[in-house]
């Protein structure tokens, strides 16, 4: 959905803006020299905003499909995964950087 060049409803303007300003701020995060951008407060409080946002709207059709529940893209180095609250108003939203290699697998060589 980030990369999706038009947004046919204010809804998707709103997660456009929100997934945005997420993105941009691991990109400050990384370059700031944190490894895991949710070590960040800035990427923290961005999102908490879209949890909050969340909260009170349901999410598009595009947002649900790409990220609620499942590992969707927030640009070329980036992941985003949004949990529906399992109780209360809150889901969770975890980012992680795509280019860093799981530590459990054995790479093997050909």
């Amino acid at each position: 959905m980030i990369l999706t060049r038009v947004q046919t409803s204010a809804k998707q303007r709103t997660e456009f803006r929100l997934l945005v300003a997420i993105r941009f701020a691991c990109l400050m995060a990384i370059a700031k020299g944190h490894q895991n951008p949710m070590d960040c407060p800035r990427v923290q409080a961005r999102c908490s905003d879209l949890t909050k946002h969340f909260a009170y709207n349901h999410p598009s059709p595009a947002f649900h499909s790409q990220y609620i529940g499942r590992i969707g893209e927030l640009g070329n180095s980036f992941g985003l995964r949004f949990n529906e609250p399992k109780q209360g108003l809150f889901g969770t939203v975890t980012v992680w950087r795509n280019d860093q290699a799981p530590t459990n697998v054995h790479q093997l060589a050909c």
